[in-house]
């Protein structure tokens, strides 16, 4: 479902992709990729998730298009350690809307793992 945040990302990525890329003529196909992935990949397995065994931050914004609440929280409780970062006020596109406190929130769980 097209939004207007996701239109005006959608036409920011549409720029980049085309400056960017070194097949800027090939945006479609990549969007389409991107597209069967989403619906399709990652299959984990609970089995799976509980056998990953470095820091993993799971950041959740509070408006996000494309990432349900619900796959969030089954990542985060199914992956040893995680942490769920939910971020308020913001849409999927939280590094693009607020960069400071999307890399605020990432630098404070970073800053959680020992050296």
């Amino acid at each position: 479902m097209a939004t207007p945040v996701i239109e005006r990302c959608f036409s920011r990525h549409t720029k980049d992709y085309a400056a960017l890329s070194a097949t800027p003529d090939k945006f479609d196909a990549f969007v389409e990729a991107v597209g069967l992935m989403q619906r399709t990949e990652p299959n984990y397995t609970i089995a799976d998730l509980a056998e990953i065994d470095v820091p993993v931050a799971i950041v959740q914004s509070e408006h996000d298009e494309f990432i349900k609440h619900e796959h969030a929280d089954h990542l985060a409780r199914h992956i040893p350690g995680a942490q769920l970062i939910l971020l308020p006020g913001v849409s999927h596109f939280a590094p693009l809307q607020r960069p400071a406190q999307f890399n605020a929130a990432l630098l404070d769980f970073l800053a959680t793992i020992p050296v």
